[in-house]
């Protein structure tokens, strides 16, 4: 017997996994972000798992493991003889497996050495492993394996990560009831699952708290109360990162670290993020995007036939919940029409309530659009035969006012997106993708190439300010053509509404955004140096030797003009916004730190974050005098010129409108002394909004709705000039000293030494607007 016995253990025993998975223990765990004030905002794991040192782990959660799953663990080496005959016995009058025989060092070798394969093969090599490691390892040590590696439903690995994804509680928060519950789930974590069966959840608790008594682990009147405690289940959390800045996150840490490294090192990642800024621009974005659809063609509503009506309002009814909030101007709600007045007034059903609206005063989309859009025939002849109104049957769109009540709307067909930085900390406020961005995951901050238009000229007036102009240098708005030089075509720019002022200051040409004056600068800068200035510029690409670059007829990213803008905000410098501030690994040793240039030098003394790009400090690009000249000229856009709708934030902002042609694009980029925001509408697909939707109407309302709730808090700041700067009063009109007939007197601001000296004559011969069929100028193109 000894001999076969001795035969068995030697054929068993070759070939068995080696111990060191144990004795050199780092599991998976998840990987937390935190905010700047310590609340968790989001997890990333394949397995959740946080590990627990021994000593954390309180004695009464021991305990109820213990109870449930091998009440002689301190006593057996390794194996319960007497309990697996026990279950054995018990197992055969079942039929079949009802109590298991294994001790939580079998677990344990199962877990972290064997397969889940059913077989007396895999039993045995089992039980020689559970020999091996009661030799190799303490039953502290052994416990503590056990507690950390077990699977107890909900996506939790270990007693920790349990704690936190059923009740948000840290180990030492446990009640002597909720370590019961816990304990009571490796048995079968689905079966007694609280989120999933409370009641056998409960009874299977009860059933550890009686086994805790029954072995001297627990008091008669400390398990009475815990069988009196509610089952107080929390739901799971869920990330408070949201839109794009979420993703942008990820991204970054993900293309850092690996994603195998992300998901399941335990990094503690710390970054900026302010929820209500990211929130607010979200609910900024989307209720601009409402109001520009508002101005857009109604397309034809799905049309449901009564008989489908009960269905489609229950299914409504269930997803909003008995009763729903009000609508907010930031989403829509679905509602069907169930009347219509002979007045055109209707009367809609959102499944929970009935809602009385004024006919809408709304263009429907003509046929010839949807002829144009590719809609078959038959899709095109139904069209035909119903009526150019709002019909009982049709399913429509309800948005929210900001005052009690609701109007009528439509999904979007307009998308836009949003880009926030904090220029006093160096971080990225806020990150919106799109109307829907959790729906459609692309991220038009970095990803949509689109014409900025006239938003792309403070770039170029900051070139002229370096070439030696001032904001008083006269330039020419007056008509002009270029010819090709390579055929009978011919390029004539024109200005907004094709108006046109003639001799008119550098600054007057900005904040009008006048194209003329603009391609004349540009000639005036040259061509070759301004693509040289655009190189120093974090716009991710180069561009062509065209004078159609003085509009802004090119292609970048919002997320590459915003970081520009960077240059003219903060005093010339470059520095790439924070999006992610520090990365420990699970021993805390910091992996990564990132501040925005200026910010932290102190920061530069460690090696460890020095060598990585994100501790650099920031370039100086731009002569800072020259960057407070292009932001004085911008607070004139602001303040008299295409902005104007921005003075409404009630405190200093410089800023500038972009529109491309036919309304296809529309910006808003603008900053105070502490955010800078940027603000892009219109359709993923190039095509035009109307003709009205221009960069004020389309884009500068979300601007200001963000930057509102964004200052909320904040001191009123101006833009401070650096040192060498002067103000001169000049006439606004002229660019010249002020003269007798001067009537529009106002200080400009000018580099030392660089201001005019010439008095306003008496009698100007400068004009106002100029008829747009006089006689143009004719240029060579590719000047």
């Amino acid at each position: 017997m000894a001999l076969t016995v001795t035969i068995g253990y030697m054929l068993f025993s070759n070939k068995l996994p080696k111990l060191s998975a144990l004795s050199e223990y780092q599991p998976p765990l998840v990987s937390r972000v935190y905010n700047t004030d310590g609340e968790l905002l989001a997890e990333y794991a394949d397995e959740h798992r946080i590990l627990a040192p021994f000593k954390d782990i309180p004695k009464k959660l021991k305990n109820a493991f213990l109870a449930a799953e091998d009440q002689q663990f301190y006593e057996h080496p390794g194996i319960n003889p007497a309990r697996i005959a026990s279950a054995a016995l018990a197992n055969l009058k079942a039929g079949h497996t009802v109590q298991g025989g294994s001790t939580i060092t079998q677990q344990v070798a199962k877990n972290f050495l064997l397969t889940s394969e059913k077989s007396y093969t895999r039993k045995i090599r089992e039980a020689i492993l559970a020999y091996r490691i009661e030799q190799a390892f303490s039953k502290d040590d052994i416990l503590y394996l056990y507690l950390n590696h077990i699977y107890l439903g909900r996506g939790s690995y270990g007693v920790a990560s349990a704690a936190w994804r059923y009740f948000h509680k840290s180990l030492d928060e446990l009640t002597l009831a909720e370590c019961a519950t816990l304990a009571g789930l490796p048995k079968s974590p689905g079966r007694y699952a609280p989120h999933i069966n409370p009641k056998k959840a409960l009874q299977r608790r009860n059933t550890v708290l009686d086994l805790m008594q029954r072995n001297g682990m627990a008091t008669l009147n400390a398990v009475a109360r815990a069988k009196r405690e509610v089952l107080n289940l929390k739901p799971i959390v869920t990330s408070k990162l949201s839109d794009a800045y979420a993703d942008q996150v990820y991204r970054e840490l993900s293309g850092r670290f690996g994603v195998n490294t992300l998901r399941r090192q335990g990094l503690t990642i710390v970054i900026p993020y302010d929820k209500e800024a990211q929130d607010a621009a979200v609910k900024a974005v989307r209720r601009n995007v409402l109001d520009v659809e508002h101005r857009q063609d109604y397309r034809y509503p799905v049309h449901h036939p009564e008989s489908a009506w009960p269905a489609l309002l229950a299914e409504w009814r269930k997803t909003s919940g008995a009763n729903p909030p009000p609508p907010s101007s930031h989403a829509l709600i679905p509602a069907l029409v169930e009347a219509v007045d002979e007045k055109g007034n209707i009367t809609v059903n959102d499944g929970n309530r009935l809602w009385q609206l004024k006919k809408p005063k709304w263009r429907w989309k003509s046929i010839k659009k949807y002829e144009k859009g590719g809609l078959s025939e038959e899709a095109i002849a139904a069209l035909k035969l119903r009526p150019r109104t709002w019909i009982p049957g049709d399913e429509v769109r309800l948005q929210g006012l900001r005052k009690p009540g609701v109007r009528l709307s439509q999904e979007p067909s307009v998308e836009s997106a949003l880009y926030a930085i904090d220029l006093e900390r160096g971080t990225v406020l806020a990150r919106v993708g799109g109307y829907n961005y959790k729906t459609s995951g692309f991220d038009r901050i970095e990803k949509a190439m689109r014409q900025p238009g006239s938003a792309f000229k403070p770039l170029l007036y900051a070139s002229a300010l370096a070439t030696g102009s001032t904001a008083a240098t006269i330039v020419m708005d007056t008509p002009v053509v270029f010819d090709n030089r390579r055929g009978d075509d011919y390029w004539r720019p024109e200005n907004y509404k094709n108006k046109f002022a003639g001799p008119v200051p550098l600054r007057n040409a900005l904040e009008h955004s006048r194209n003329l004056a603009s391609i004349k600068i540009l000639q005036n800068v040259g061509i070759r140096r301004f693509l040289e200035d655009l190189e120093r510029y974090p716009l991710g690409r180069t561009f062509p030797s065209q004078l159609a670059l003085a509009l802004g007829a090119t292609e970048i990213t919002p997320e590459a003009l915003t970081e520009s803008y960077i240059l003219l905000a903060d005093q010339g410098r470059k520095w790439k916004p924070i999006a992610v501030q520090q990365v420990q690994d699970r021993t805390g040793k910091t992996l990564h730190r990132a501040v925005a240039g200026k910010r932290c030098q102190v920061c530069h003394v460690d090696p460890v974050m020095s060598v990585n790009e994100s501790m650099r400090p920031a370039q100086q690009i731009l002569d800072p005098i020259d960057a407070f000249l292009i932001t004085n000229i911008m607070k004139g856009v602001v303040e008299n010129g295409t902005g104007r709708r921005a003075r409404a934030l009630q405190r200093p902002s410089a800023g500038k409108t972009g529109t491309t042609n036919k309304q296809v694009d529309a910006w808003y980029m603008g900053y105070t002394p502490q955010v800078l925001t940027a603000v892009w509408t219109g359709r993923d697909i190039p095509t035009t909004m109307g003709r009205y939707e221009t960069g004020s109407r389309a884009a500068l309302p979300a601007w200001l709705d963000a930057m509102q709730s964004f200052h909320k808090h904040k001191k009123i700041h101006d833009f401070i000039p650096p040192e060498g700067v002067e103000w001169v009063a000049i006439d606004r009109k002229t660019g010249l000293l002020p003269g007798p007939e001067s009537e529009d007197i106002f200080l400009e601001a000018f580099r030392a030494d660089t201001a005019p000296t010439k008095e306003s004559p008496s009698k100007t011969k400068y004009s106002g607007e100029q008829d747009s069929n006089k006689e143009p100028g004719f240029f060579e193109l590719g000047l």
